[in-house]
Formats: C-alpha cells, sequence, structure tokens
C-alpha cells in the first residue's frame, strides 16, 4: 500500500498537491462551519448521581432557561431610559415561550447601587424544544438590544453556547498566528533553510483544516463540544509536524545515496511511511477507546480527534511525498556522520541505555508504575 502511494505522488505530484489543496478549501469553507453548532452543554450520562440530582432539582423548579441583560452607561433614573426598559419588559413578555420577566425599576436588587446600571433576567418556559426556546431567545434578545443605552449585554442559556463558539473561534485563529509563527523559527534552527522547513507547516496546516472539517461532519450527527476545537487542533498541529519532520528528516538521509529524487522519495515513504503508518493508526485506535465512554461529549471528542490524526497521517504519506517530488530536489542531504563522531544527545543516552541495560530498567520501570497508579 505505501509503495501504492508513493508511485501515485511521484507520477503526478500536482494532481495529489491539487486534490489536498481542495480539501483545505473544503475544510477552511464548509469545515469552520462547526463553528455555529458547538455545543457548551457537556450532557449527563443517564443513571449517574449528576443525573438524578438534576431530575431533582427539574422536579423542584420546572422553569426553562434564562438569560440576563444589563443596562449601563446612563443613569438609570433617566425618564427617557426608564420609559424604554418598561417598554420593552412589556414587549419580551409577550413573547411566545416567556415565563417571567420582573420589572428592574420595582424589584429590589436589580439595579446598581451607584444606579448606573440594571438588570433584566428573562426565564423561559420549561419543557420547550430546542427550535422553540431558541426562537424565543432571539426575539428576546432583538427586542432588548433596541434599547437605547451605551451599553447593552445579554447573555446566559441559549446564548452562552453561541458565544462560547465565537470566542473559540477567535482562540483557534490567535493560537494559530502564534503557534505556527513560532513552529517556523524552530523548524528554521533545524533545517536551516525556509523550503524544508515550510513542508511541515504545509502539513500541519492540512491537519487542522482536516480537523475542521471532521468536527463538522460529527456536527451534523452529535453534539460537538465547543472545548473540542482547541484539542483537534492542538493535537492536529502537533502530530502533523511530528510525522513530517521524521519523514523530512528521512528524505535528507535518503538524498545522501542517491541524486535521483523520486528514488529518495519511495524510499523514505518505505520507511518513514511504515512508522508514520503504524503510529497514525495506533492513536487513532486508542483515541477510539473514548467511543466506550456512555457521555455523548466524550464520544464526539474521540471520533473527531480520531478523525484528524488519520488525516494527518494521510497528509504525511500522499500530500508530503508529491511535494517532496516536486520541490525537494532544492533540499540539501543531511551531513554524513563519521563512525567516530559522539553524535548529538539522544545518541548518547540511547548508547548510556544499551550499556547499563539492567540499571535503566531498574530505574525507569518503578518510575513509569508509579506515575501510572492515580
Amino acid at each position: 500500500m505505501l509503495s501504492t502511494l508513493a508511485r501515485a505522488a511521484t507520477r503526478r505530484p500536482l494532481t495529489v498537491i491539487g486534490l489536498w489543496a481542495a480539501f483545505l478549501l473544503l475544510g477552511f469553507g464548509l469545515g469552520t462551519g462547526v463553528f455555529a453548532d458547538l455545543s457548551d452543554d457537556v450532557p449527563d450520562v443517564p443513571g449517574t448521581e449528576s443525573d438524578l440530582a438534576d431530575d431533582h432539582l427539574s422536579g423542584i423548579d420546572p422553569t426553562g432557561e434564562s438569560v440576563t441583560a444589563v443596562v449601563a452607561g446612563e443613569a438609570v433614573s433617566d425618564a427617557a431610559l426608564r420609559a424604554q426598559v418598561e417598554r420593552t419588559v412589556a414587549e419580551v413578555r409577550r413573547i411566545a415561550g416567556v415565563s417571567d420577566v420582573p420589572d428592574p425599576y420595582t424589584t429590589p436588587g436589580l439595579t446598581a447601587r451607584d444606579g448606573q446600571a440594571l438588570v433584566i433576567p428573562v426565564s423561559f418556559e420549561g419543557g420547550l424544544s430546542d427550535e422553540a426556546e431558541e426562537e424565543a431567545t432571539d426575539r428576546a434578545v432583538e427586542t432588548i438590544k433596541r434599547i437605547d443605552a451605551p451599553d447593552v449585554h445579554v447573555s446566559g442559556g441559549e446564548l452562552l453556547g453561541r458565544q462560547l463558539g465565537e470566542r473559540a473561534q477567535q482562540d483557534v485563529k490567535k493560537a494559530e498566528l502564534i503557534s505556527l509563527p513560532v513552529v517556523l523559527a524552530l523548524l528554521l534552527v533545524v533545517f536551516g533553510g525556509l523550503r524544508a522547513a515550510a513542508l511541515p507547516l504545509v502539513v500541519a496546516v492540512s491537519g487542522i483544516a482536516g480537523a475542521f472539517l471532521g468536527l463538522f461532519v460529527f456536527s451534523r450527527v452529535t453534539d460537538i463540544s465547543v472545548y473540542a476545537i482547541q484539542v483537534t487542533t492542538m493535537l492536529g498541529l502537533g502530530l502533523a509536524v511530528d510525522y513530517a519532520l521524521l519523514t523530512l528528516v528521512r528524505f535528507r538521509e535518503e538524498r545522501r545515496y542517491t541524486d535521483d529524487v523520486v528514488e529518495a522519495v519511495h524510499r523514505t515513504v518505505a520507511s518513514a511511511g511504515r512508522t508514520v503508518l503504524f503510529s497514525g493508526l495506533t492513536v487513532a485506535v486508542s483515541l477510539t477507546g473514548l467511543l466506550v465512554f456512555p457521555s455523548v461529549f466524550l464520544r464526539s471528542i474521540g471520533l473527531a480527534v480520531a478523525a484528524v490524526v488519520v488525516v494527518d497521517m494521510l497528509a504525511a504519506v500522499t500530500l508530503l511525498p508529491a511535494l517532496l517530488t516536486r520541490f525537494g530536489g532544492r533540499i540539501r542531504p543531511s551531513k554524513t556522520r563519521s563512525e567516530d563522531e559522539e553524535g548529538r544527545v539522544f545518541a548518547r543516552l540511547a548508547r548510556f541505555a544499551q550499556r547499563r541495560r539492567t540499571a535503566v530498567l531498574v530505574t525507569v520501570v518503578p518510575v513509569l508504575l508509579l506515575l501510572a497508579l492515580p
């Protein structure tokens, strides 16, 4: 299989690159639509103590979700503002699905002590369908935001999930803007050239696109937690760079023995590609262990992250060989190391472990067992 993938990548590199470019557009175009469907709710597992407690509390107080509005930046005693707020409260009360909207001027505790802010809590009826609750929330928010005041903010309930999704999208963008340049700088130090350093980033971006697309697909059939975004993008970026580094280092070593770039790519995929394939499948299978948990929250994260790992693995054994075929000719081979040369830290560590096998085992195994106990 690996030899077939390598031949396809080297015979039609532009076709392979074009297909992955289309995948990138799909991932960052369609896949980012998942941010509109993220959920901040972590569902209870039926039969657990927390689920039983939630049912008990729901029986005591059967009201539904609620949102809270804060109107600030102007004296709440202003006649024009008071007239607007009272009119808004009356309008929100008439919205289908709204159960209670207390008047902030007559209800104790809903106006600030300094007279510069007030709170409008809106409670919805219990037992509403998701569609009815969403419609009632949107109408209430739209009505409240028509209040002419310097600051009008509404949050809570149904809105909280949307706002967390928007914040997650902003945080992911910020994380990528920070992490990708840092990773590029580190790769430049490792490889000493922009061309070799940029290739792992291309695979990493493909992994992030795969994360978005995988989450979007799974959001069609199950709830996706807002926290899954950070997990999948982080793991997608890390594994993509890891697999690309392994492949690229092997390619530079193969270039020491042949000037034929295509032959070097074939040898690289046959050796490093096998490692990438085994590692990717192992990680993906391990993550699917989350499927045994009864929590939809954990199952969705397991499915999404496993899909991202598979995308990273496929990019490393198809996209990267195609890129190396097109642009690898200018990547410098790794330096030849003489037999008596000591090598770097990890080589010395490996030689030490080989010479002191028993001592290393006696020292390391108990430490690993101690760490595994919790």
